[in-house]
């Protein structure tokens, strides 16, 4: 085990030094910087368009301006926000709490909805198999950022009482805080949980089939034994993989929901800095995105071998 987590960090450092030549790459290639973007639509000639770029170092060769910020990066410093000019660091610190919430709750809510519906289809059969393959077909087919649009404006037409775009701070008012984000949470958990509820189904559906699983059923053991020790932890291998890169992508998906729901994560952030052309701030949201989804994998890679004997990484 211990081989597996060397490896990967290692290979960790090699991802995420080429997610960051590939986001800096990517970003420069945007049509306008940062000098254009604050202006708007204000005129202003070219040599203060040019002595912004100066100050911010953008005139530099590329090249430049990536080992520059490279070597600080190295440190820890990820430079300062072209906007607010505050350390990128303490801005991701104040706004990384939010997102996690957010991303908790709703990865919660896709395993509970994705597992219940799953197991229900693969067990009941059926009108409840159909139903559920329906539901999930309606959830896979909309957006997340659509739901949550719709959710915003059936409760401001129907339910105005309700301050469905009033975020709460957790340390100000936990209950208030919770009621806020629920239905964010929803809207970003519906297309996840299709995705466990359908690879939940179809594990039970194969282990179900199996040798072992009727000579469990003949002995006469109680269908709860069966459900639980034959058929659930048979199937936990492949649920595991898909949950665990889909609780990954979630933090993709709540830069529109964050954005939609007026929510003050890494979101709604990345979604104002890429308006603005702040650099600094993208380059380390990009990296921090990638080294969670890297994370992701190799917490799913450990939780393999704790439920699967016969996988082993030695």
């Amino acid at each position: 085990m211990m081989r597996l987590i060397l490896n990967r960090i290692g290979w960790t450092i090699a991802i995420l030094f080429g997610v960051s030549i590939f986001s800096f790459m990517l970003m420069r290639a945007l049509p306008g910087d940062f000098a254009q973007a604050s202006m708007g639509t204000t005129s202003i000639s070219a040599e203060a368009l040019d002595s912004i770029r100066h100050d911010l170092g953008l005139d530099q060769p590329i090249w430049r301006q990536y080992l520059g910020w490279l070597g600080h990066a190295l440190t820890g410093d990820f430079g300062t926000s072209f906007v607010t000019k505050q350390p990128v660091v303490s801005e991701l610190l104040s706004r990384c709490g939010v997102t996690l919430e957010l991303t908790l709750i709703a990865a919660v809510m896709a395993v509970i909805i994705g597992g219940f519906t799953g197991l229900a289809a693969a067990r009941l059969r059926g009108p409840v198999d159909w139903l559920v393959r329906i539901f999930n077909g309606l959830s896979l087919a909309i957006p997340n950022f659509v739901i949550g649009t719709l959710i915003v404006l059936l409760i401001g037409l129907y339910f105005p009482q309700l301050a469905v775009l009033n975020y709460t701070p957790l340390l100000t008012d936990p209950v208030a805080n919770l009621s806020s984000m629920l239905l964010p949470a929803l809207s970003l958990a519906l297309a996840v949980s299709v995705v466990i509820s359908e690879n939940t189904r179809a594990a039970i559906l194969e282990i179900a089939g199996q040798d072992f699983v009727m000579v469990a059923r003949a002995k006469g053991l109680r269908p709860r034994t069966v459900l639980g020790n034959y058929l659930i932890r048979n199937a936990l291998t492949p649920i595991i993989t898909v949950t665990g890169l889909q609780i990954a992508s979630l933090l993709g998906g709540s830069i529109l929901v964050e954005t939609i729901f007026a929510i003050p994560g890494l979101g709604q952030y990345l979604y104002d800095s890429i308006a603005s052309r702040d650099y600094p701030v993208i380059q380390a949201i990009v990296l921090l995105a990638a080294a969670v989804v890297v994370l992701v994998n190799l917490l799913v890679d450990i939780a393999y071998a704790r439920i699967d004997a016969r996988v082993s990484y030695e």
